[in-house]
């Protein structure tokens, strides 16, 4: 791929991250014992993402779609925070849910649009 393009799939990525973050924004806004915005967020990204393993015509659209807007909706940082300031609010049953959902649920999340993606297109 020459630098041309190069440069077009960078841009394509960055536009398409700006797109997932807006929707991560959204979404963070839903908030009760636990940000569960940010629960879904990273969900839906880890899902979609997992299917797009699957589904994907090539790696350009891969790269775009998968690391532009899924990785623009899903958040370490945002998660991070929010455990963090369940630790310094001494809410450690909290922080530990959390803690266990963000990694749990995301990761089973994956690998259910994999198993989906690979019954449905292989």
């Amino acid at each position: 791929m020459g630098s041309l393009a190069t440069l077009g799939v960078a841009l394509a990525i960055a536009l398409a991250g700006g797109v997932g973050a807006v929707l991560r924004l959204f979404l963070s806004r839903w908030n009760g014992t636990l940000p569960w915005g940010i629960l879904l967020a990273n969900s839906l990204a880890s899902l979609l993402s997992g299917f797009l393993v699957w589904a994907s015509p090539n790696a350009v659209v891969s790269a775009i779609v998968i690391t532009g807007v899924m990785g623009g909706l899903s958040t370490f940082s945002s998660w991070a925070a929010a455990t963090a300031e369940f630790w310094v609010a001494k809410q450690r049953l909290r922080m530990v849910l959390n803690w266990l959902y963000n990694l749990v649920i995301p990761m089973l999340c994956a690998m259910v649009g994999a198993a989906v993606g690979g019954l449905l297109l292989n």
